[in-house]
C-alpha cells in the first residue's frame, strides 16, 4: 500500500548547503535542493526553484522518488509549479506525477476562488487558500502562517495551515484537513488523526533546511553535487512495518481468540472485527498509551447502524469475488483516483479497497474504507480494507485477500471516505502506533 512515506527514525544525516546571508529582504532568483529520507535511508530528492519577474514569481518543486515495494521497483516524479504576483498571491497552479501512468491536475484562481481540474472531474476550492508549496515564501516573509492551504499532490484536498516560531530559527507547523465526516463514531476517528505537527529548522536564508513532517518524513538541505549522487532504494514495506513482539501468530487470520496490544497515541475506532478489552492511559506526558484488542471476524464492532433492509451479505461476497478476479497484485501500481480504481485491472491494497468501495457505492451499499495495519507474520504491515452495511449488520471486507466477513488479523486505526482527504487522514494514524505484542 503506497501511503504518506513514513520515516522510523530521526538519526538521518543533516547536510545544509551553504546559503547566502538574508536574502529573504531581496527577491531573487534562487534554487533550493533537498534529501528525503526513510528510516535513515534516502528514497528522494526535490529540487525547488524560484524565478522572479517584475511582475510576480514561479515557484516550482520536482520531486523524484525511488525506492522498493518488496522487490517491486518504484519511481515516482512529482513537479508543482506555482504562479504568483510579487506579494505572493498565487493565481495559477500546476501538478504533474509521472509513474506508470501521467496525472495531472491545475488549478486557476478568480474572483470567486479556485476552480481545480483534474482526472476526477472539475471542483471548486475556497479563494482564500493557497498552495502548500508557497507556504515557504509567507514564513521568509512575515515569520509565520496562518491560513488555509491546499495540497496539489493530494488530489487538492484542503485545510487550516498554522505555523509558528518556537524559537530562533525554529518552527512548528500543523496542518487539519477538510475531511468529510460521516455521522458518530466513523467521522469522530477521521477527525482524530487529521491532524499532524511537524517541525522546522531554517537555514540563513530563512528557508526550510531541515524538515521532520507530522509522518515523520526527514528533509534536508543538500548542495546540487550531493543531489545527483545515486542511492541504493530501501524497502517502504519492510521499512513502516512495526515488529510484533511476543509468541508468533499461531491462529490463522479467521480464527478467534486473537490479542494484539498495541503502544501509542491511538484511538481505536470501534469497526467491525476487533473490539478493545483493555485501555490504559500514560500515566507520564512521555508515556505511551497502552490499548489491548480483541480481533475475529465475529466481532460486530459498534459503529452506528444503517437502515435497516434485505441481508446483501450474499451480493457484498459477489463484488469481492469479482475485484479479486479482475485486479492482478501489483505493489508498483497504484490508482489515480476512486473513479479510475473501479476500472484497475493491477494495484495494491488501496486499489482493491477503492475498486470494491466504488462498485458498492454505485448499488447503494453504504460502505467506508478502513486504514490500518495486517498481520503478516512477525510484523504489522499496513493496509487497508471496507466495512460495508448488509441490511441488518456491518462487516468487514477485505477485497485484496477475497475475504467477506474480514477480521482476525486486521487491526484498523481510522475509518473514513474514499475521497483524498479521507485517504491522507486515515494514513496519518498509522504514524501513532509505536509498538506492538501478541498476547
Amino acid at each position: 500500500m503506497l501511503v504518506v512515506l513514513v520515516v522510523a527514525c530521526a538519526a538521518a544525516p543533516i547536510h545544509v548547503a551553504d546559503v547566502p546571508e538574508h536574502p529573504a529582504e531581496r527577491s531573487t532568483d534562487t534554487e533550493r535542493h533537498y534529501a528525503i529520507w526513510l528510516g535513515g535511508a534516502q528514497i528522494g530528492t526535490a529540487h525547488e526553484t524560484e524565478q522572479w519577474s517584475r511582475t510576480g514569481v514561479v515557484v516550482r518543486r520536482i520531486e523524484a522518488m525511488r525506492f522498493l515495494r518488496g522487490d517491486v521497483l518504484v519511481t515516482l516524479a512529482t513537479t508543482i509549479e506555482i504562479a504568483a504576483d510579487r506579494q505572493l498571491a498565487p493565481s495559477q497552479v500546476t501538478w504533474t506525477e509521472a509513474a506508470q501512468t501521467v496525472r495531472h491536475g491545475e488549478a486557476v484562481r478568480d474572483a470567486t476562488g479556485w476552480t481545480v481540474t483534474d482526472d476526477t472531474g472539475v471542483r471548486r476550492l475556497p479563494g482564500d487558500a493557497i498552495p502548500a508549496e508557497l507556504v515557504p515564501l509567507v514564513v521568509r516573509r512575515d515569520g509565520q502562517f496562518s491560513g488555509r492551504v491546499f495540497l496539489p499532490a493530494r488530489g487538492f484536498v484542503t485545510g487550516a495551515g498554522r505555523i509558528d516560531p518556537v524559537a530562533p530559527n525554529r518552527l512548528i507547523a500543523r496542518l487539519v484537513l477538510d475531511t468529510s465526516r460521516p455521522d458518530g463514531p466513523a467521522g469522530d476517528a477521521v477527525a482524530a488523526f487529521a491532524g499532524a505537527d511537524a517541525t522546522i529548522d531554517l537555514g540563513r536564508d530563512a528557508m526550510p533546511a531541515r524538515v521532520v513532517d507530522g509522518e515523520g518524513v526527514i528533509a534536508t538541505r543538500i548542495t546540487a553535487a550531493q543531489a545527483r549522487r545515486p542511492f541504493e532504494p530501501v524497502d517502504l514495506i519492510a521499512a513502516t512495518a512495526i515488529p510484533l513482539a511476543g509468541p508468533p501468530p499461531g491462529a490463522a487470520p479467521n480464527d478467534s481468540g486473537r490479542r494484539l496490544v498495541l503502544e501509542g497515541d491511538v484511538a481505536i475506532p470501534p469497526v467491525p472485527g476487533q473490539a478493545v478489552r483493555a485501555d490504559r492511559e500514560p500515566i507520564a506526558p512521555a508515556s505511551a498509551r497502552v490499548i489491548e484488542i480483541e480481533l475475529s471476524p465475529r466481532l460486530p464492532g459498534a459503529l452506528p447502524p444503517g437502515s435497516t433492509g434485505p441481508d446483501r451479505t450474499r451480493a457484498i461476497a459477489a463484488l469481492v469475488a469479482g475485484v479479486r478476479a479482475r485486479i492482478v497484485p501489483d505493489l508498483g501500481a497504484h490508482p489515480a483516483s476512486a473513479r479510475a480504481a473501479a476500472a484497475a485491472a493491477t494495484g495494491d491494497c488501496t486499489t482493491f479497497a477503492l475498486a470494491y468501495a466504488a462498485l458498492a457505492a454505485a448499488r447503494a451499499i453504504p460502505t467506508l474504507i478502513v486504514t490500518g495495519f495486517r498481520i503478516d507474520g512477525d510484523r504489522l504491515i499496513r493496509h487497508r480494507w471496507a466495512v460495508s452495511w448488509t441490511g441488518r449488520a456491518w462487516i468487514a471486507v477485505d477485497a485484496a485477500f477475497g475475504a467477506a466477513p474480514a477480521g482476525g488479523d486486521l487491526v484498523g486505526l481510522a475509518i473514513h471516505g474514499a475521497d483524498d482527504a479521507g485517504l491522507v487522514a486515515g494514513e496519518r494514524a498509522l504514524t501513532h502506533v509505536r509498538a506492538a505484542s501478541l498476547k
